[in-house]
């Protein structure tokens, strides 16, 4: 009759796995902290910002403000010669992801 006033089973807590952290770049990247300029493909500079980590297939840079970058670009992070066209491929308020493309695309 009183069974509502029972009180209910604590639910057991068990410990918590790890998410296991899949890695999908292909390219081994670099920690790097070098001076980078963005520019349209069309040559127009777009903003100048530092290379955080670079890769054979991309970088990461950082910008006071990403907002105005184009999802196409040229980047020249002349400390490690490479001057080459991009997509953005994510963006934070000051990060952006870029992947490098051939010219052949």
């Amino acid at each position: 009759m009183f069974d509502w006033f029972k009180r209910a089973k604590e639910p057991e807590i068990g410990v918590e796995e790890e998410a296991e952290i899949v890695e999908r770049r292909v390219a081994e990247r670099n920690d790097t902290y070098a001076d980078v300029v963005a520019k349209s493909n069309s040559g127009r500079f777009l903003k100048r910002g530092i290379a955080l980590d670079l890769s054979a297939n991309g970088a990461r840079l950082r910008f006071e403000n990403g907002d105005s970058l184009l999802d196409g670009m040229v980047v020249n992070i002349s400390r490690y010669g490479v001057k080459r066209r991009g997509r953005m491929r994510w963006r934070t308020r000051t990060d952006v992801g870029i992947e490098f493309i051939n010219d052949e695309e």
